[in-house]
C-alpha cells in the first residue's frame, strides 16, 4: 500500500466564518526495496533524488540505483528520475524484460 501527500498546513475559510488547519503527511509506504531509475540524470540529480525520498520516509539504505530497468522485482516500487519531477510507480508485471509499472503519482523536484 501506498500512502502519499503533501506536508503543509492550509487555512481553509468557508464564506470567511469558520477556518480549518489541515496536515497531511507525504510518505511512501512500500516493503523491501525501492528502485531508482537514473535514466541518464547527473549524479548532482541522482543525490537530489534520494534526499526527496528520505523526505518521504524512504530510508536511504533501501534505495537501489539503476541505470536500465532490469531485475526488478514485481510488487516494488520503482521511481523514475525526469529533469523536474520523479515518477513513482509499483511494479505490477515484468515478462520477457518489459515491467509494467502503472504510474502512481510524481514528486517535484
Amino acid at each position: 500500500m501506498i500512502l502519499y501527500g503533501h506536508r503543509s498546513v492550509k487555512t481553509i475559510n468557508f464564506c470567511g466564518r469558520l477556518s480549518f488547519l489541515i496536515t497531511m503527511i507525504k510518505r511512501i509506504d512500500y516493503s523491501g526495496k525501492v528502485y531508482v531509475y537514473s535514466s541518464g540524470m547527473s549524479e548532482e540529480v541522482v543525490k537530489l533524488t534520494q534526499e526527496k525520498l528520505g523526505e518521504y520516509s524512504v530510508n536511504e539504505k533501501d534505495i537501489i540505483i539503476i541505470d536500465v530497468p532490469v531485475g526488478v522485482p514485481e510488487g516494488s516500487i520503482m521511481i523514475t528520475i525526469w529533469p523536474h519531477y520523479l515518477s513513482v510507480a509499483k511494479v505490477k508485471r515484468v515478462r520477457e524484460g518489459s515491467i509494467y509499472a502503472p504510474h502512481l503519482f510524481n514528486i517535484d523536484l
